[in-house]
């Protein structure tokens, strides 16, 4: 499964993202995000892709066929 930013773009492990004006890099990846926090403490953080901008394609195998993405 490959989780992609809006932009089309996909996530990567160690990519940064911002959330509430916190930095953090992302961890792991699933059908959540683990990110980790860039400060001192490195707290670890689970998120859904919508909230880093990034999205899960799913779409059936056969209209995945047909689409050029």
């Amino acid at each position: 499964m490959q989780i992609k930013y809006t932009n089309g773009q996909p996530v990567q492990h160690g990519d940064i993202v911002h959330i509430k004006n916190r930095a953090y890099t992302v961890y792991s990846l699933g059908d959540t995000v683990t990110l980790r926090s860039m400060c001192e403490r490195g707290y670890i953080k689970r998120v859904f892709p919508c909230d880093i901008g990034a999205y899960i394609p799913r779409l059936h195998p056969v209209f995945q066929g047909l689409l050029p993405l």
